[in-house]
Order: structure tokens, then C-alpha cells, then sequence
């Protein structure tokens, strides 16, 4: 009792407990009974027993036991890729999954430490958001000790397999249109970096650009201050300005917030990786074009798939969709409101 924690947690099992203390399996069996009979423990597949969380509802049996690789920078930065470890890791539970979030750093995931984690818990299933190329290493390790990895890419080629995927194209298109629909656009920005790239949502925005006959500027972060790269984003004659990287316009909303803030206030602004928090600023109440992706739905189906496993069978996979959201409140968005469903 005093080893519980919020989440449930692989146990020994019989034989360790026998071993330890020099005592027939038999008996170990027959406390174990015991412990489920007052809560205490479950049994997952009748392979393995978990110390059960201190919300363990005893009327639902435990499915199996997920681990939820979970890179700490994205997390702290970015509400989508927050949003979906909400999600998901609440459907688990729900339907009777045990679930457990492993946070990591990128070196972490590029040698044994991570899987060495991940094995440490009993992890049956890793179901891991756009694993990247970091996370090679660690992706082998696991299959060799026979835990499934379920991947889920939101570009056209992942480095690695994927079992489902995000497409932004569609909404990208919308959103574009609908600039070009409404002021008739003749110079449109789109911000870059090289430290912060998203090569395959920035080739979608070329494209969707150039089949709407759009020739966009494009302003490209280098070794300039961010603040002064911000402000002078706000003083250039532009139609609108793009955003296609999460990760740069994170960095921005930390580092000057003030004058990302001021941005939006001036100018004509679309996120297309998804919104993000100002941590450090009020979120100006003023219009702004995002690119979303519902991740309730995309918890639900994973969690369903994982329930009933004829999906993993087929050689197929599953496709999901994102959403022009136009001239909405950034501040709905980054307060990452999930509801779920009944």
C-alpha cells in the first residue's frame, strides 16, 4: 500500500516473490488471490500482476499495460502534442487499459535508456506520437524484447513504421483558399528556420501555395535576435504570415512573448502545425487562422483497435484528417480544453 501510486505499476511476480522469501509458489498464489480479492493487485492476461493505482475501480479487469513515450520539451510547449497524451492516456483508462506516461529527452531515446525504462515496467504496448529518427535505437530494443510499438506519423514517409497517420493537407488547402477568397492576397510571409524545420508540412504549404497561385516570401530565422525577428515581422507590408513549424512559433511564444503577442494584434497571422501557449503574456483576444487535429478521435480509435486487435493484423492503416479552424481565438485553443466524450 505504501508503494501505490496514481497509476498502476507492473508487480513481482509469483515466482520472484517465491524465490525471495523460500516459499512454494503455491502460497505466493494463494496471498496474491487475496491481494486481488482487496484490490490491491490485478492480473493482466493472466501473465502478469500490477500493483493497481490508488483510483483502481474493481470492477473493470485490466486489458494490458501501455507505455506512452513522451518527449518533455513538446509536451511543456506545444498543446497538440499535450492534448493527445491527455487523451489518449484518459481512453486507456477508461476502457481498462494500465497506462503510464515516460518522459524523455532526445539522447535518451537515441540509446538503451528509454527501452530499458520501458521494459523495467512490464510494458506490453508503446504507442508513440511521431517517434522520429531519435528514436531508432530505441524502436529496435523494443521489438527485440517483444513489446509492440504502435506508431502514429504525421508526415508522408515516418522513419520509422506507423500504424496511423495525420494529414494536414486538406485543411492547409481550406485555409489558404479561404485567404485568397476573401482579400484577394498578393504577398504572403511564411517564417523558416534551420533549427526548427517541418519539412514535410512546409512542401504541403508550397504546394497548396502554388496550385492557389501564391508566391509567398519567405523569412528565414538565422543568427538574428528572436525579439527583433518578431518585430520586424510586424512592421513589413504582408497579406497574411505563416507559420508552418510548432516548434519555432513555441520557441517564439517563450522567448518573446511580448512581441509574438504584438504580432498577432498586427497582422494577419495562420498556425498551420497547430496553436500554441504564451506562457508569459496575455493571449490577445484577436482572430488568427490554426490548423488542428481532433485527438479525441484519434484516442478513441487507437484505444478501440487496441481492445478488439483485428486491426493489427491486417496490413493497413488508419488515416486521420486535420481541421481548418478560420479566424478563431488562440487563446480556446491553447488553454487545451478536452472534453470527453460519454
Amino acid at each position: 500500500m505504501k508503494n501505490q501510486r496514481e497509476q498502476p505499476r507492473v508487480f513481482y511476480s509469483l515466482r520472484e516473490v517465491a524465490k525471495r522469501f523460500r516459499v512454494p509458489v503455491s502460497t505466493v498464489a494463494k496471498i496474491y488471490h487475496d491481494l486481488e480479492e482487496e484490490g490491491l493487485l490485478s492480473r493482466v492476461r493472466s501473465s502478469k500482476t500490477i500493483l493497481n493505482g490508488l483510483r483502481h475501480n474493481r470492477n473493470l479487469s485490466i486489458r494490458g499495460f501501455v507505455g506512452l513515450p513522451v518527449l518533455t520539451s513538446h509536451f511543456i510547449t506545444m498543446p497538440e502534442y499535450r492534448a493527445f497524451f491527455i487523451c489518449i492516456r484518459r481512453e486507456l483508462w477508461l476502457r481498462g487499459f494500465a497506462a503510464t506516461m515516460f518522459f524523455f529527452q532526445p539522447d535518451e531515446a537515441a540509446d538503451r535508456r528509454l527501452s530499458d525504462e520501458l521494459k523495467s515496467f512490464g510494458i506490453d504496448t508503446v504507442i508513440w506520437l511521431q517517434p522520429g529518427r531519435i528514436a531508432v535505437e530505441t524502436f529496435l530494443r523494443l521489438a527485440d524484447m517483444g513489446i509492440r510499438v504502435i506508431g502514429i506519423s504525421q508526415v508522408g514517409t515516418p522513419a520509422m513504421p506507423a500504424r496511423y497517420f495525420v494529414w494536414r493537407e486538406r485543411a492547409i488547402t481550406t485555409l489558404v483558399r479561404d485567404w485568397k477568397d476573401r482579400r484577394s492576397p498578393h504577398r504572403i510571409t511564411v517564417v523558416g528556420s534551420t533549427d526548427y524545420p517541418s519539412p514535410v508540412t512546409e512542401e504541403v504549404l508550397r504546394v497548396v501555395l502554388q496550385s492557389v497561385g501564391l508566391e509567398p516570401v519567405i523569412r528565414t530565422l538565422a543568427d538574428e535576435d528572436s525579439a527583433g525577428f518578431l518585430r520586424d515581422l510586424r512592421r513589413i507590408k504582408t497579406d497574411g504570415i505563416i507559420f508552418p513549424s510548432a516548434g519555432l512559433t513555441s520557441m517564439f511564444a517563450f522567448r518573446s512573448a511580448d512581441q509574438m503577442t504584438d504580432l498577432i494584434r498586427a497582422q494577419r497571422v495562420a498556425f498551420i502545425d497547430g496553436p500554441i501557449d504564451i506562457p508569459f503574456a496575455k493571449l490577445p483576444d484577436v482572430p488568427i487562422d490554426l490548423v488542428t487535429v481532433n485527438w479525441q478521435a484519434v484516442a478513441e480509435a487507437i484505444t478501440s483497435d487496441l481492445i478488439t486487435r483485428e486491426a493489427f493484423e491486417r496490413n493497413r492503416y488508419t488515416t486521420f484528417e486535420a481541421d481548418a479552424q478560420l479566424r478563431v481565438s488562440l487563446r480556446k485553443f491553447s488553454e487545451t480544453r478536452i472534453h470527453p466524450t460519454t
